[in-house]
């Protein structure tokens, strides 16, 4: 992740995040409302998490699994998307539509490593599904920057995170308090950025979450409700025999 986005993409993105979604305090405790069995997605969290991709990471990651018309479950209305759109040049110069996939900054992999210094930036929608315990890696890995020990030596170009195996990685910390302005209200720290950027990415790997999640609980009670039905009918049934 990397800071870059062009000013109008940017104006886009705050103007068209929804003022519908109300703003709730995910960090004290630190949770996300789509885990649990029963969670379901705070479009709140998934907004800011989407301003803070856009602003941030987009400039360096792809997300190649996501349409822009996929916005829509966030809570944004059609028009806001397709104004997300409209500001964003595709690599062959073109005008994204709500049917294009989510720009890729760097379509060419060897333009990327040689950008990077070999370190070629994952695409991000489906980074969460690939991580154990992918939300809380994303919020630990984004919030995990510190000073090195006195007894590591870091690798050139390399910076130390608690949370990155081997503890060094090639990305520097791309966030910091006030990287953006939420519509909501709702104060922009490092932490409170990468909490709901990971809930952006959780939504991104698992789009479909909060209808699984439906049809779950609806098999769930109909398995009762033919259980309860089946012991009452073994009752009956035996209940004249001696």
């Amino acid at each position: 992740m990397k800071f870059g986005i062009s000013a109008a993409a940017l104006l886009a993105a705050s103007l068209a995040f929804s003022n519908a979604a109300k703003a709730e305090d995910t960090l004290s405790p630190l949770h996300w409302q789509s885990q649990g069995n029963f969670g379901s997605y705070d479009k709140a969290a998934l907004q800011r998490g989407f301003l803070v991709y856009q602003t941030v990471c987009a400039s360096c990651h792809s997300a190649n699994a996501l349409h822009y018309r996929d916005l829509t479950a966030l809570g944004f209305s059609p028009d806001q998307v397709a104004a997300i759109a409209s500001n964003v040049k595709l690599a062959d110069g073109s005008q994204a539509s709500m049917d294009d996939n989510f720009k890729n900054p760097f379509p060419d992999s060897q333009v990327a490593a040689k950008a990077f210094g070999g370190a070629i930036p994952p695409d991000l929608s489906t980074l969460v599904a690939a991580h154990p315990r992918g939300t809380q890696y994303i919020y630990s890995l984004l919030t995990g920057y510190q000073a090195a020990p006195s007894d590591v030596n870091v690798m050139a170009n390399h910076y130390y995170n608690v949370a990155y195996p081997g503890n060094q990685i090639a990305m520097p910390a791309p966030l910091k308090d006030d990287m953006v302005t939420y519509a909501d209200g709702t104060k922009a720290t490092t932490a409170q950025e990468a909490s709901d950027v990971a809930a952006f990415l959780t939504w991104a790997s698992h789009p479909n979450l909060d209808a699984r999640k439906q049809i779950g609980l609806r098999a769930v009670i109909f398995l009762i409700f033919l259980s309860v039905l089946a012991i009452a009918n073994k009752r009956k049934i035996w209940s004249g025999v001696v």
